[in-house]
């Protein structure tokens, strides 16, 4: 199915929008099994990109990422985007239709408490919590702004010959996933094949919906940072780094050249990434990436989460049942592959 003319201003660079919603994001999903249906409730607001997929014969599910996108504090738009899509998990006898929308729990809660969704125990997109950073300062505002400890590592690396540089090229990404496995071995979590990262960023970076930098200590790539475009902010969605990254602050460089690149393109916002629910948890995982995040500065924000609205409470259960043991075979199976 061919998005509406229009579609990604609306769903991807409207105020509220995400790459998560665009056109892009669909053709990525479709290749991957997923059947994509682009919802208009109004126009040119509130959208929905719909994806589905089979959970039994005639029976779907369906997952709304980071979405509906609504205009800001129009709770009217938020209330009728979510009716709709009831409506529709409804017409299709879904098992259950997931948002899980970029909002503060203070403006969705309630509408969708109203719309008869629930807070679902699977959160697809696991970031609650971020530091979102003004980007209305000058660039010597912005760099006063920054930890002590945070702009000495940013002066650092520039002292070391880190030099950075925007790419897109497989080349590029090849570098970049070399380091995020890098940084998955070390950080203990699990990535995927190069072949999906591959697919997914080219398609993004084709579409104008992410930029990559990658951070060089002489020609070789120590550090690597890939940013959305997710409406008026810029997203810090991936960050990898190695060894000799670390021992010469790329990182640190990197990020900043990011932030003062996505204020000279005008965005309202740089969005850090995920970080803890509660920032005073030493015990999260996220904690370690809190603490270098903080140094850029921002105010905490935090999202409402995953809601699900269920037509079919008996299937639901079942399936919140055997979902999880079916994603840990999947898992355990990529890791005898490897």
């Amino acid at each position: 199915m061919s998005a509406p003319a229009g579609w990604d201003e609306a769903a991807a660079r409207s105020p509220w929008g995400h790459a998560l919603q665009s056109s892009a994001w669909a053709q990525i999903r479709a290749a991957q099994g997923w059947r994509p249906e682009f919802v208009r409730i109004a126009d040119p607001l509130p959208v929905a990109l719909v994806l589905w997929r089979d959970a039994l014969p005639g029976r779907p599910i369906a997952y709304v990422p980071r979405g509906p996108i609504v205009a800001p504090d129009d709770r009217d738009g938020l209330a009728a985007a979510l009716a709709r899509l009831a409506s529709l998990a409804r017409e299709r006898r879904a098992v259950f239709l997931k948002v899980d929308p970029e909002m503060d729990p203070s403006f969705a809660a309630p509408a969708l408490r109203e719309a008869g969704f629930r807070r679902s125990s699977q959160d697809i997109q696991p970031v609650l919590a971020t530091l979102e950073l003004d980007l209305a300062p000058d660039e010597d505002a912005l760099m006063a702004g920054l930890e002590k400890d945070t702009r000495w590592s940013v002066r650092q690396a520039a002292k070391k010959g880190v030099a950075i540089r925007e790419a897109g090229d497989d080349a590029a990404l090849r570098a970049f996933y070399d380091l995020y496995a890098t940084t998955g071995e070390r950080a203990g979590f699990i990535t995927r094949t190069w072949g999906y990262y591959q697919k997914t960023w080219s398609t993004l970076i084709r579409a104008g919906l992410a930029t990559l930098r990658l951070a060089y200590s002489g020609e070789e790539a120590v550090a690597g940072a890939m940013v959305w475009r997710c409406g008026d902010r810029a997203l810090y969605q991936t960050g990898a780094t190695n060894d000799a990254g670390r021992k010469t602050y790329a990182a640190y460089a990197l990020v900043w050249e990011c932030i003062i690149e996505a204020k000279r393109a005008g965005r309202r916002a740089f969005d850090m990434g995920g970080i803890p629910r509660d920032p005073e948890r030493k015990d999260d995982p996220m904690y370690g990436p809190y603490l270098f995040k903080r140094g850029f500065g921002g105010t905490v924000r935090r999202w409402v989460g995953a809601h699900d609205t269920v037509p079919s409470p008996l299937l639901y259960r079942a399936y919140l049942v055997a979902e999880p043991a079916y994603t840990t075979a999947l898992r355990l199976a990529r890791r005898v592959r490897r």
